[in-house]
């Protein structure tokens, strides 16, 4: 036991569930990490491109998995005032920073890696979460060839 008593143990096992917030918040801080590179490689007037692992069939028909890269979709855009914007994204849809707000006002494009950084802080303590709870909430789902009521 004197090996042992040197460790830190705890009761969290690899099989504990994840809460449906918390694997929103994980994916978004994916995401936020994928966006701060691309918005470096803007700054630097270079090509970021990702990397998406894919299987597919070879002609002998055995599968493997192969590694392509894709452009992401960029958070940022420049606002017809010339002010440049950022809006956080869940997949296809927009997360709503307070109830009727749901992009910031970066200004100028130098400060958005800066942004961005200050976004994924906030994920991290945890400020999100409201609106990802929000985001996880969904209309129940129908079994398959059941008429919806």
């Amino acid at each position: 036991m004197q090996h042992l008593s040197k460790l830190a143990l705890t009761v969290n096992s690899q099989k504990q569930p994840v809460s449906p917030v918390a694997r929103k918040r994980l994916n978004l801080l994916r995401k936020l990490e994928t966006q701060i590179e691309a918005a470096e490689a803007e700054l630097k007037d270079e090509e970021f491109l990702e990397d998406i692992r894919k299987w597919v069939r070879g002609e002998d028909g055995e599968r493997k998995q192969i590694t392509e890269q894709r452009a992401i979709r960029k958070w940022w855009w420049q606002h017809h005032t010339g002010a440049w914007m950022v809006t956080l994204r869940d997949g296809a849809k927009e997360l709503p920073l307070l109830e009727d707000k749901n992009s910031i006002e970066v200004g100028e494009i130098s400060k958005l890696v800066d942004v961005l950084q200050t976004v994924r802080s906030a994920v991290l303590a945890g400020e999100l979460d409201d609106a990802l709870a929000q985001m996880v909430k969904t209309k129940p789902k129908t079994p398959a060839g059941k008429p919806k009521a």
